[in-house]
């Protein structure tokens, strides 16, 4: 009987790292995001930040439309960036039935018009891991009303990265 001391991550870990990888196709030039959908554990769709399709992105076009009109990346109220939300591209791919009663795993607590997208498609929770800006009284009253479930995850990224070194040696 082979022993080994390897321990796998948990079933929100692995959910919350898939958001992470996930981040990686990210085409926004400030901040990389990544979500991913869950259902019966098991990811049925995923998405991250960046433009539509058909839309050239930030990256492609080495410029943000957010620098160009002097308006603070973090201030998600003004319509001016070419990009969607990871949560949205990722609520995008599915139909409103497949979403009842599904978890969504988001790096980054949703803004509010993610959360009116979360809520009115049936997700029943959502999972972040980290807060880049302080959450609206409209978010959290979106959240209550739709009788969502939230929760934060803490990563600890060193361990992780440490086991996927060992598995591709």
């Amino acid at each position: 009987m082979i022993k080994t001391n390897r321990t796998r991550p948990s079933w929100d870990q692995f959910f919350m790292f898939s958001a992470l990888w996930t981040a990686t196709r990210s085409s926004c030039l400030h901040l990389q995001t990544g979500a991913v959908i869950v259902k019966d554990k098991r990811i049925i769709a995923s998405g991250y930040n960046g433009a539509p399709p058909g839309i050239k992105s930030s990256l492609e076009l080495n410029s943000c439309r957010k620098d160009e009109h002097g308006v603070d990346f973090k201030d998600k109220g003004k319509s001016v960036c070419r990009g969607l939300h990871a949560e949205m591209n990722a609520i995008d791919q599915i139909a409103r039935e497949d979403l009842k009663e599904t978890s969504i795993y988001s790096l980054y607590f949703p803004c509010s018009s993610c959360a009116k997208e979360i809520v009115g498609n049936g997700i029943t929770e959502v999972i972040y891991s980290r807060i880049y800006a302080e959450p609206d009284s409209l978010t959290k009253e979106l959240f209550e009303e739709g009788g969502i479930q939230l929760r934060k995850l803490e990563l600890d990224t060193t361990k992780y990265f440490d086991i996927i070194k060992n598995i591709i040696k």
